[in-house]
């Protein structure tokens, strides 16, 4: 019956969204013009939280500490957004997620992917963090690795093999629009 299907999509349309940002997302809000907005509806927003996990605060710390923007020190002022955007909100690395990671890695190489272990495993960590604790959305800009054609395949097909859902992958701009309210799949 028609009435039931409504309301099972109802519920799942009204479902928190759960998010995980790459460590490109925080340097993309450090500079937009509106981040105090983006900001502040990142966190008024009851239908998302975006979450923290510790490779991306660890690549955030490595940003050299003589970079400014604007006057201000870069890495001291990504590490604060990283920490106002995710509150408490932080996922932690384990052994599975390392291992997950080391699987896409290989899968990637198979599918003809180019990058070094060293080059890309961070990413296939974050994806890994989101895949496990069933995340909806990354929000990444990172086209050339972790959104290269052959790491999608091997998300989609080792996530498949271990019944996992592949999150979402959407740019800083399109998470940007779902914020202002614009109509969207995901929210």
């Amino acid at each position: 019956d028609n009435m039931g299907q409504g309301k099972e999509e109802k519920r799942h349309e009204n479902r928190m969204k759960r998010a995980l940002a790459d460590t490109n997302f925080y340097g993309l809000l450090a500079k937009d013009a509106q981040r105090s907005e983006v900001v502040s509806s990142i966190k008024t927003r009851k239908e998302l939280a975006i979450y923290g996990f510790k490779i991306v605060r660890s690549e955030l710390r490595d940003v050299p500490k003589k970079i400014k923007l604007e006057g201000k020190n870069l890495r001291i002022d990504l590490l604060s957004l990283y920490d106002e955007v995710t509150g408490q909100k932080s996922l932690k690395f384990t052994d599975v997620i390392a291992q997950r990671a080391n699987d896409y890695y290989r899968a990637y190489r198979e599918f003809g992917g180019s990058k070094s272990r060293y080059d890309i495993i961070n990413d296939f960590a974050i994806v890994a963090c989101a895949s496990l604790n069933n995340l909806d959305i990354v929000v990444s800009n990172d086209e050339k690795s972790m959104l290269a054609e052959n790491a999608v395949r091997a998300y989609n097909l080792i996530n498949s093999v271990i019944k996992k859902r592949t999150p979402q992958f959407i740019s800083y701009e399109k998470f940007k629009n779902i914020l202002r309210g614009e109509p969207n799949e995901l929210i």
